[in-house]
């Protein structure tokens, strides 16, 4: 054999090698996400109210639960932090009564503050006031369970909004269930987020396409809710009633029944994981490389989280003693 042909041979089985080990990857992640445990849940017809940023999420979040809530009588109460105007049109705010006039529920229990999308709740002078308008909803509302966005690190607003619901919970001595709800986390782990690395990786794949229901950073039991074949079909439309915030990609993303966590117990001014020993860290170093990184920062904007702030890389809400998490901090 020539030393060509030898060194052609080694390339071929270092190919071969090479697809098999990333064939056996996918087939592990796809057994891991499946096989993960979950917890049925229905709604049991008592009021409930949803706590969201933007006017999607209040349907990603728990649409089915909303469903079942007004189907065996019960109360669904929409509280939206946010204004819903973008570009000076309130067209947010009509998509999302027409959405839950699918579920039932009318404008009169819908509520949208005026905190301004993306770039409202900063700064501690509107948290503070946004929690006194949560309490005030607790208390004349009188909910039995609670829902809001999951505090993940991928969203500032949603983190935020995470945060207060906690903050007014704790304020008015609410004694029924919170549930917090996963949608943008960009976190990447083998244990706790393995189809965030599946999916992933199958944005480099050709007309490969593969979409997970959104899972929670920490690897806790997750509460899944049992929905009719009707009410999932239910929510896939209220979700597309956005259509100004491309309704194909929120199904796709978000048509699934809902999943929730107890919602726990965190220190806000540190993101919900170890920034210092994730995957994200790792990524956003790649993006900041002299070189290289507007490659790795196009290649993997979808790790980015959220926020009007330039260069802004991971939750640190504002506390009132004047901590906040900075990047690569304990």
């Amino acid at each position: 054999m020539t030393s060509h042909a030898f060194w052609n041979l080694i390339a071929v089985l270092a190919s071969a090698y090479a697809v098999y080990l990333a064939a056996a990857f996918l087939v592990w992640v796809r057994v891991r996400i499946r096989n993960r445990g979950f917890v049925p849940l229905e709604a049991g017809g008592e009021d409930i109210l949803i706590v969201a940023p933007h006017q999607d999420d209040c349907v990603a979040i728990a649409g089915g639960y909303g469903i079942q809530t007004r189907e065996k009588g019960g109360a669904v109460r929409v509280l939206y932090v946010t204004d819903g105007m973008e570009n000076g049109s309130p067209a947010r705010r009509s998509e999302a009564l027409a959405a839950w006039a699918m579920a039932g529920v009318g404008e009169s229990d819908i509520r949208f503050l005026e905190y301004p999308s993306l770039t409202g709740l900063t700064g501690r002078d509107e948290i503070d006031a946004c929690i006194g308008l949560l309490e005030e909803e607790i208390r004349n509302h009188g909910p039995g369970t609670i829902f809001t966005p999951l505090y993940e690190g991928g969203h500032y607003q949603h983190d935020v909004v995470n945060y207060m619901t906690a903050e007014a919970v704790r304020r008015t001595g609410f004694k029924g269930r919170v549930f917090e709800s996963p949608e943008y986390n960009f976190f990447l782990s083998f244990r706790a987020t393995p189809e965030k690395i599946l999916a992933g990786l199958l944005r480099f794949v050709p007309f490969a396409g593969d979409g997970y229901p959104p899972e929670p950073v920490l690897p806790d039991p997750v509460y899944r809710l049992r929905m009719t074949d009707g009410q999932l079909r239910t929510k896939k439309r209220m979700i597309a009633a956005f259509e100004s915030q491309h309704p194909d990609m929120l199904v796709k993303r978000f048509g699934f029944e809902d999943r929730y966590q107890p919602l726990h117990a965190y220190d806000y001014a540190k993101p919900p994981f170890d920034w210092n020993r994730s995957a994200a860290r790792f990524l956003d170093g790649l993006k900041r490389l002299p070189a290289a990184g507007a490659l790795f920062a196009k290649m993997f904007r979808w790790t980015r989280t959220i926020h009007p702030e330039a260069g802004y890389t991971m939750t640190r809400i504002p506390m009132r003693d004047g901590r906040s998490h900075q990047t690569g901090e304990a």
